[in-house]
């Protein structure tokens, strides 16, 4: 889906409605609870999903219909640490090829197999806030209270 993504209802209205067409209700909120990781993840998904769970429910971001997302989220999370773990046991970021052209330097397959885990977990961790600018568009999850230019007169 290209273009912005788009403001919660909450961030329009305080924000102003500069269209002023009719906002959306939020609608039905679904219920935020813990689940266990999928059987098909491995020992690092597991750990992964068992590390992020908590604190998704806590924020009320995690629900039933999340499950498949942060699934593929902590699966890819896995697949970038074998990536990683394989280019550390190697040497070097490249390896040498020898054919009729002579000696040729071509980068490890980990390389691409990193990037790629890298651009699907900011892909897949943007929709349950893994980062400060995602966390701006959630509601009720930013940055805390420390940035608040009305924190002097609570």
């Amino acid at each position: 889906m290209k273009g912005r993504k788009p403001k919660p209802a909450h961030l329009r209205v305080v924000t102003g409605n500069a269209g002023k067409r009719a906002l959306p209700e939020d609608g039905l909120r679904l219920k935020s609870e813990a689940a266990p990781p999928p059987d098909y993840l491995d020992e690092d998904g597991q750990s992964a999903w068992n590390r992020l769970v908590p604190v998704l429910v806590e924020r009320g971001i995690f629900t039933l219909l999340d499950h498949d997302a942060l699934a593929q989220y902590c699966a890819t999370y896995s697949r970038w640490l074998r990536a990683e773990r394989a280019l550390q046991d190697g040497e070097g970021d490249t390896y040498e090829t020898h054919g009729r052209q002579g000696t040729m330097k071509r980068g490890r397959p980990e390389l691409a197999i990193i990037a790629e885990s890298i651009r699907l977990m900011r892909t897949v961790g943007s929709e349950f806030g893994f980062s400060p600018v995602a966390r701006l568009r959630l509601k009720d999850v930013g940055q805390g209270d420390m940035f608040s230019p009305f924190s002097e007169f609570e």
